[in-house]
């Protein structure tokens, strides 16, 4: 960007002056913040308490209004999640949500203590890999030393609230999405007077989980029989979808299957097939939409032999180990949070030896319905971020609940019964969203004197940013504007998940498209036509997970892509089904969801294809010279 001079950013931000030298705004240029964006920070103590000494700052960017001819509307301030994720790493999202609000309103972000540009968390063990987790995680704890204990939620919140003081910014309409809906509570509880409206998309409890995440489980179960149940051809077979799971993971506890699969890049990559990975795999459907798609198609395509789909599943759910750059993630932070501010499964003041003992004691005495089919000792023993990461973590010396109030002498004492502020409150979360389930974030909305709650139909983790339906983003922006969330029925009307029925191995094994007017097809040719256009939708389908903007067919051939509003795909010879190579190219407009194809298949010719990704149930049509057909969408 054009960079500022410091004389200039003095005058922009001379109307912010800091309310008292304790709180004072230390103006910089912006580093790598778009045009317009005011930067600095607040320094801040690292213990409120006073017995430990030093301070932190807090970096901040200040985007200003567009229009000074009106007066201002306020300032919206955002918290993103992890917790250890960058607020200001992630400002196009937020630019991008909140747009259409900034003419009159300000956009204030703010990096967490210990995330971002506010001394991220940087632990040796944890900066090149996040291999063995959990022994990692206890090295990332010593490395840290006693300072670990003061990065928890209060005093994240009590930070933002001192950048608030030093800018002289009363009432904020807060965005939170993921951990920011825990800090976003948390702010609330405290200081709940500087708040105009709450928006918490992706929430969960600040109190009252499982530690044993069997929330989580049970929305996993939930999850799979809405895909299924939603979609014709799926909800037909009468198959209760966790017991498909079920069989799979009957299978591999029968023996580990080995092979190869292709990750969502293409490469090939050697696949093992044990519970652990069942279970790592549908735990990632909070953002894994094409494990909702080919789950059980995958796994009857596996009872019969055919291993292709399912270890493409795994393949692409392979955890990366690199760790992330820090500026983006810390680890240090993920885990100075959640060691400090989350209900384990064990006594945080317990010897590790101990501990241990603990755990098994726990997970001996926990019900295995709500893990079904996983085992309640698999499910809570996955390495990386899972429910045994702090295992190693010392437990905190001072402990600081995200509720607790400091009480005279800066003695803590934890609230037990919060008093959340009557103010406008929406609370947004996906009904497909296993990592931030609705049950947690009904309970969130209950403790709101005035929430509402709406959950989006067909909609993984976070509602609102990067909506592709053209409903949350919007339901946001009105409830800022109004205070008022008004029509929310387009939360059931997402599309669903469009779960494939089946998956040939050739053309013969597809079922086809059905002939309209006109048709002078064969049935045969339909059916080629049906595995084309389901072609080009896998290919759509893993343009979310791919990075390297080019991969590979189920079963052969290559395909690449363009863009990211209109995204442009090339087929060169892809192949769902064996015998159907596909060449041509598609294009994905993202803002109304219209697919338009054109590709070319030997034996058949040139094939026009249109969809939606939008519309509920929506009808493809499929052209050629001598097909007429329609079908499902795929």
């Amino acid at each position: 960007m054009r960079p500022f001079s410091l004389a200039l950013l003095g005058a922009l931000l001379a109307a912010i002056a800091p309310a008292s030298a304790s709180a004072a705004v230390h103006r910089h240029p912006c580093r790598d913040a778009p045009a317009g964006a005011r930067c600095g920070s607040v320094t801040v103590p690292l213990d409120r308490s006073g017995a430990v000494r030093g301070g932190l700052k807090i970096e901040f960017e200040l985007y200003p209004r567009r229009d000074r001819t009106r007066p201002a509307a306020g300032t919206m301030l955002a918290i993103e999640g992890g917790p250890g994720y960058s607020t200001t790493d992630s400002r196009d999202s937020y630019l991008t949500l909140l747009a259409p609000l900034r003419a009159r309103r300000d956009l204030l972000l703010v990096d967490l203590r210990g995330s971002g540009l506010s001394g991220a968390l940087d632990c040796p063990a944890l900066r090149r890999t996040v291999k063995d987790y959990v022994r990692r995680a206890g090295r990332c704890a010593r490395e840290l030393g006693p300072r670990r204990d003061f990065y928890g939620t209060r005093a994240a919140v009590d930070d933002v609230a001192a950048v608030l003081d030093a800018l002289r910014i009363g009432r904020v309409d807060l965005y939170g999405d993921s951990y920011g809906t825990f800090a976003a509570q948390a702010f609330a509880v405290h200081h709940g007077d500087r708040l105009r409206s709450l928006v918490l998309d992706g929430a969960y409890p600040v109190t009252g989980t499982d530690p044993a995440f069997s929330d989580l489980a049970e929305a996993t179960q939930r999850a799979l029989r809405l895909v299924c149940a939603r979609r014709p051809g799926c909800a037909a077979r009468g198959e209760d979808p966790v017991a498909v799971v079920g069989r799979l993971v009957a299978r591999v506890r029968a023996g580990t299957v080995k092979g190869f699969g292709f990750d969502a890049d293409g490469n090939r990559v050697p696949v093992r097939l044990d519970e652990s990975a069942v279970a790592a795999l549908i735990q990632s459907g909070y953002a894994n939409v094409p494990m909702y798609r080919d789950l059980l198609a995958a796994i009857r395509a596996f009872e019969v032999a055919d291993r292709a789909p399912l270890l493409r599943l795994f393949a692409e759910n392979e955890l990366d180990t690199a760790a992330s750059p820090v500026r983006s993630f810390s680890e240090g932070l993920y885990l100075a949070v959640t060691c400090h501010d989350y209900p384990q499964l064990w006594d945080p003041a317990a010897p590790v030896a101990v501990r241990r003992e603990q755990l098994a004691r726990t997970i001996a005495a926990t019900p295995p319905g709500p893990f079904a089919p996983i085992a309640p000792a698999v499910w809570t023993s996955l390495d990386y971020e899972g429910a045994i990461a702090c295992l190693n973590w010392p437990g905190p010396a001072r402990p600081d609940p995200p509720l607790s109030r400091l009480a005279a002498r800066h003695r803590l004492r934890l609230a037990p019964n919060a008093t959340y502020p009557a103010v406008p409150t929406l609370v947004l979360n996906g009904d497909l969203d296993n990592i931030t389930a609705s049950s947690g974030a009904r309970v969130v909305a209950s403790r709101f004197p005035r929430a509402t709650f709406v959950e989006t139909a067909n909609t993984v983790h976070i509602s609102a940013l990067g909506d592709r339906d053209g409903c949350a983003a919007p339901l946001v922006r009105r409830f800022i504007r109004r205070l008022d969330a008004g029509d929310t029925s387009c939360a059931a009307r997402v599309a669903e998940i469009r779960a494939v029925d089946a998956f040939p191995r050739t053309a013969a094994g597809a079922a086809p498209a059905d002939p309209r007017a006109g048709d002078r097809s064969t049935r045969a040719q339909r059916r080629v036509a049906a595995v084309a256009a389901a072609t080009v939708a896998d290919a759509l389908q893993r343009w979310a997970l791919n990075s390297s903007g080019a991969s590979r067919g189920l079963r052969g051939g290559r395909w690449s892509y363009t863009g990211t509003r209109v995204v442009r795909f090339r087929l060169r010879r892809a192949r769902f089904a064996r015998d159907v190579a596909v060449s041509g190219t598609a294009t994905w407009r993202i803002a109304d969801g219209a697919v338009r194809a054109r590709v070319r298949v030997p034996g058949l010719g040139p094939l026009r294809l249109r969809w939606s990704t939008r519309r509920p149930l929506a009808v493809a049509t499929l052209d050629g010279r001598r097909l007429r057909a329609t079908m499902l969408a795929p």
